[in-house]
């Protein structure tokens, strides 16, 4: 009896009473009782909060997720921006859905990614230093307004602002909850659905992309129509996109992967044309080139006429015949 408990202690961190709790209630199995720790236990506790600054105008959402039978920090993540309207984020809300609307507000309008990783850092620096044992008994003792005096510490100097609000809510999560969800894996696929990440914002989520010219059939931007399917390089820097890159296949181990994606929008702009491609839904890729660069054409979408619809097909079959006689 004393060895399976010591046993079980060992392998996870429990104090004597909750291990003997455990072996009872699974007729002292030790392997089942290590298990059954791990959905008695709830040690793992998300700090999920919104902010606001006075004076710079600033809002932001914060996740910090720790471990508090170990006093170990397991992740955190920031956003900073300009935009108000995520202030308006439900915090009640299931932390996984919070975090993945933090990922989405960084894309859009206003987001500040240089200071949003800067707090990032400071926050775990800081948490893990300074405020370490401050913070972990805060938790513990879910004090939120002494969690919220230690952050509002913390972000004063990263947002140069006097005072911050925060709005905070704790979320406690056995170690099984946590890793069912942060071990999941995510499909790799082009269509992946983005309805869950809205946050009732108009605007839609927006990258930066490089549209592929030559080394195929190609057509000059200014004849290209909605509906026509090209190939595109992800060249935002933002952290998010690049993230985002990697789900939608846009990304291998080494290098950037051309992805091919639908015209959704052609805007002229003086010499220039804007051109606007589906990634996937609500997720719409951004590109500015020249009316006469020649942009690789994988797909001709609908057009109204058939002669031009005829001409445009054959014009493509046989400009890479061209090309080999050129060599």
């Amino acid at each position: 009896m004393r060895d399976s408990v010591r046993i079980v202690m060992e392998e996870t961190g429990c104090d004597e009473g909750q291990a003997i709790l455990a072996l009872e209630s699974c007729n002292y199995v030790i392997s089942k009782s290590i298990s059954k720790i791990f959905d008695l236990l709830k040690n793992i506790v998300v700090v999920k909060s919104k902010f606001y600054t006075f004076g710079t105008h600033l809002y932001g959402m914060l996740t910090i997720i720790v471990d508090i039978n170990h006093n170990k920090h397991l992740r955190t993540k920031a956003l900073v921006t300009y935009n108000p309207t995520t202030y308006e984020i439900d915090l009640s809300q299931n932390w996984y859905e919070y975090e993945k609307k933090l990922y989405t507000a960084r894309l859009i309008s206003g987001s500040i990614p240089d200071i949003s990783l800067d707090i990032e850092s400071k926050v775990v620096t800081e948490m893990l230093d300074e405020y370490k044992s401050s913070f972990f008994s805060a938790v513990k003792e879910k004090n939120i307004m002494e969690v919220a005096d230690i952050l509002e510490d913390i972000l004063r100097e990263p947002l140069k602002t006097h005072a911050v609000n925060f709005d905070i809510i704790l979320e406690e999560l056995n170690l099984s909850q946590f890793k069912k969800i942060t071990d999941k894996n995510l499909p790799q696929q082009m269509e992946l659905e983005f309805n869950e990440y809205n946050i009732n914002v108009a605007e839609p989520l927006t990258i930066d992309v490089i549209c592929i010219s030559g080394n195929g059939p190609s057509l000059k931007a200014k004849s290209l129509l909605p509906g026509d399917e090209i190939l595109v390089l992800i060249n935002d820097s933002r952290d998010i996109a690049q993230y985002l890159s990697g789900l939608l296949g846009g990304r291998d181990v080494y290098r950037p992967v051309a992805i091919p994606s639908k015209i959704q929008e052609v805007v002229k702009s003086k010499n220039k044309l804007l051109i606007y491609v589906r990634l996937a839904a609500g997720v719409i890729g951004k590109s500015i080139v020249s009316e006469n660069e020649k942009i690789r054409v994988l797909y001709l979408g609908r057009r109204k006429m058939l002669i031009n619809r005829i001409f445009l097909k054959f014009y493509l079959i046989f400009s890479k015949f061209f090309e080999i006689i050129k060599r």
